[in-house]
């Protein structure tokens, strides 16, 4: 099945290494992607433009700065479009498409990967270019707050593992991450996908004041309600999975107990060298992972792609 992905590029490094990660997992993990290559490019202002236009001198600077913009544009997507081709990209599967700023450098690469059915949003995690902000903290997070209605791929440096980390709980939002991990997997039978649950940290008991016997009674409750819930979950994970073309060998469960979800998701990824990490837009009990979880794992995740998927 084909899989379609827009990746915003403004010509900076990191949306660069966005390009590459896109090509690893093209090559190795993701057949049949089709890739569009986006650009929102400067506007004049309205009132500057009204001002140019009195003039015929002001006019001709007015479009001697347009051509500079287009000529500017056309040298981004040329040089994104020849980096896929290079790594081996099918050039029949490669789109380019530019416009003018209208609502804003995020909401417009938003509404562009909503509204034109785009499996997933790709961006790198900090844009260098002067002229159109500083990505993380600006356009990369306000896609990621903004795009409900899309996953959004946040590329961190250089990566070159295909190993992929989906970080669980029993939520809703999990198992959307489950289905579009499946989705982008759909026709590869070699990948492997680990599904990766952070227990229930029990350290917090040792501070209530509660009678002798009782801390240890609780803790078991809590455990025994998670190990329910999370077998629950990966039943209906492997189906989806399964559903989806993988094979059971392809998949595999791990499950920590840890202080921290952020620390025990960050020391997998290391520990099993995975090149993408992927998450659910919201937690446990409808709670939002963006903001807690999330947000954490795009700061300090520094060296993997991360999946945010609403």
């Amino acid at each position: 099945m084909d899989k379609k992905i827009l990746v915003a590029v403004d010509g900076s490094r990191a949306s660069l290494m966005a390009l590459d990660y896109v090509a690893v997992m093209e090559a190795a993990v993701m057949p049949n992607l089709w890739v569009t290559l986006f650009h929102v490019e400067e506007t004049i202002p309205h009132g500057l433009r009204g001002e140019m236009e009195k003039t015929p001198e002001s006019f001709r600077r007015l479009r001697a700065m347009e051509e500079r913009i287009a000529q500017r544009t056309s040298k981004i997507l040329d040089t994104a479009r020849q980096r896929l081709l290079d790594s081996g990209l099918d050039p029949a599967k490669i789109e380019c498409a530019r416009q003018g700023r209208a609502m804003g450098l995020a909401k417009d690469i938003v509404f562009r990967g909503e509204h034109g059915n785009y499996d997933a949003v790709v961006l790198g995690r900090r844009g260098l270019s002067k002229v159109q902000e500083m990505f993380l903290g600006s356009v990369t997070n306000k896609v990621v707050q903004h795009a409900d209605r899309v996953p959004v791929w946040v590329v961190g440096g250089l990566v070159k593992s295909c190993r992929i980390l989906c970080a669980v709980d029993a939520s809703e939002g999990s198992i959307r991450a489950v289905d579009h991990l499946g989705f982008m997997l759909s026709g590869n039978k070699d990948c492997r996908v680990t599904l990766f649950h952070a227990g229930p940290n029990l350290s917090a008991l040792k501070a209530l004041d509660m009678e002798p016997g009782h801390t240890g009674l609780l803790a078991q409750d809590i455990m025994k309600d998670d190990l329910e819930r999370m077998a629950r979950f990966y039943e209906e994970a492997r189906r989806l999975l399964f559903q989806s073309g993988l094979e059971p060998d392809q998949v595999e469960m791990i499950s920590r107990e840890s202080a921290s979800v952020t620390k025990a998701i960050l020391d997998q990824m290391r520990q099993g060298q995975y090149g993408t990490v992927v998450l659910g837009r919201r937690g446990e009990g409808k709670a939002f992972w963006l903001g807690h979880v999330s947000d954490r794992i795009l700061k300090y995740c520094q060296e993997a792609a991360v999946w945010v998927v609403g």
